[in-house]
């Protein structure tokens, strides 16, 4: 599985999300570069003379997810697809929130995952389909943060996804994943270090490999008023004047071109 965390930052006054990137199968590491964090585009649209519409309002939220990748994957491209191609309704006028769009994923999910266990083999686990997520950014009919915890579950009622709402406030964080309990006992041990913090924790877990299946690279992305945007990692190396950027890992200073442009204006150094 993997661990995702998200949490307000009061010395930025942003929502956070921090994630690793290594992602397991059966038979072991799959890859140390699987993204597990990503925007979520809205674009919100209103009719002007037919057949044409434009854009009203624009926004971008976050998304990370714990759990199957298939699944976790289908969903955010159908449901973001959704979010690209929203309609405003006659004589409405509110904006889009976050705790729509997190019901839209969860319709989604729901589709997707029964459509998916539909055709679970006789030895197949619908646990193997199952994934968590958190919807996230600043809400642009609140005019807050907003946090929300996707949580699917098999019980005696069935397959179920639940939806519960994470009180953005300093010194609140929320992890997901199979490395959640790690996280939060490492939190614990390192409080009162004068660097502890959601992002240490995070970076000693990933870099020290404490649990299997927990691994890779930083992965971090940010809300804040004008919406969501996935961070670069800045890397300082061992040598003097060697610093660079990254995304996954990969060298974004030097092993991806873009031509008449450098990638990252700005980066995080955990």
């Amino acid at each position: 599985m993997t661990l995702a965390v998200v949490w307000y930052r009061e010395k930025f006054g942003q929502l956070w999300c921090a994630a690793d990137s290594r992602i397991s199968g059966k038979a072991g590491v799959l890859t140390d570069s699987g993204p597990k964090i990503f925007p979520i585009p809205v674009n919100c649209y209103e009719p002007v003379k037919p057949p044409k519409f434009r854009v009203r309002k624009r926004h971008s939220f976050g998304f990370a997810y714990a759990g199957s990748t298939l699944s976790a994957m289908s969903t955010h491209s159908i449901a973001s697809t959704c979010t690209q191609n929203l309609l405003y309704k006659k004589g409405s006028e509110l904006p889009v929130s976050i705790e729509s769009i997190a019901e839209l994923y969860k319709a989604v999910a729901q589709n997707q995952v029964v459509e998916m266990s539909s055709r679970i083999g006789a030895l197949d686990n619908l646990q193997t389909y199952l994934f968590d997520c958190l919807i996230f950014g600043y809400c642009p009919r609140y005019e807050s943060y907003k946090a929300y915890y996707l949580k699917q579950s098999v019980g005696a009622a069935g397959f179920q996804i639940e939806i519960v709402e994470f009180i953005t406030a300093p010194g609140n964080y929320l992890p997901i994943g199979s490395g959640e309990k790690g996280f939060v006992r490492l939190m614990h041990e390192l409080r009162g270090h004068p660097e502890a913090g959601v992002l240490t924790t995070l970076k000693e877990m990933v870099g020290g490999e404490m649990q299997a299946d927990v691994g890779g690279y930083l992965q971090i992305g940010c809300s804040d008023k004008q919406g969501f945007k996935i961070m670069p990692i800045m890397n300082t190396g061992d040598e003097p004047g060697k610093a660079f950027i990254s995304f996954l890992g990969m060298d974004a200073t030097s092993d991806v071109v873009v031509d008449g442009f450098t990638i990252g204006y700005s980066a995080i150094k955990p």
